[in-house]
């Protein structure tokens, strides 16, 4: 598959150079994750920038002081997979997982070094990145602190009409901050 759909992306976020794009295009590897396949910590860190083209990520942290408690964070096609730091281990436990077959594209660490040396625009493209990453981020906090549970399911539905089909009741549920039997009530008419 081309690394059109990335590319595409990266020009809505930042002017990128036909010689950066050109670089991209050699360096990007492609990785394909079964449905239900949990994707090691070792990944991110190997390979720094992770583009999901096709499927669906799970990215769950739990609270480990207090069992059970859990907040879940989907990716879906066409966006970047978040480079979160593995939190601290006695106090949370981070796992990704992919809910139904991924294709991912995914810089290997390799090549950062010479990507920030020979590509100027580079360094801002990341910023830029990492800026609306965390945008993102602080959106879906104000959202959970915020809207009302069935306006985030509704948001969830808008961003993903199938997710019913493809995740758990549970994940649905912690993904949009409600009890699982609360967002049954929702979606009996």
């Amino acid at each position: 598959m081309n690394n059109n759909q990335l590319f595409n992306y990266l020009e809505k976020i930042f002017p990128v150079s036909s010689a950066l794009l050109a670089y991209l295009d050699v360096a990007l590897t492609e990785f394909h994750f079964e449905k239900n396949q949990l994707i090691a910590e070792e990944f991110f860190l190997d390979n720094p920038l992770v583009f999901l083209m096709q499927g669906t990520i799970k990215i769950k942290l739990q609270g480990l002081k207090e069992p059970g408690q859990h907040v879940i964070r989907f990716c879906f096609d066409d966006s970047f997979v978040p480079a979160i730091a593995e939190p601290d281990k006695n106090d949370y436990l981070k796992t990704t997982t992919t809910i139904d077959a991924c294709l991912l594209k995914a810089l290997p660490l390799k090549h950062e070094y010479n990507l920030y040396k020979l590509f100027p625009e580079y360094h801002q493209l990341i910023d830029r990145l990492h800026r609306n990453q965390l945008t993102e981020l602080l959106t879906f906090i104000f959202h959970l602190r915020f809207d009302e549970g069935h306006e985030r399911l509704a948001d969830l539905i808008n961003i993903e009409p199938k997710i019913f089909q493809i995740a758990s009741i549970n994940d649905i549920a912690a993904a949009v901050g409600v009890h699982s039997h609360t967002l049954s009530g929702y979606r009996k008419p």
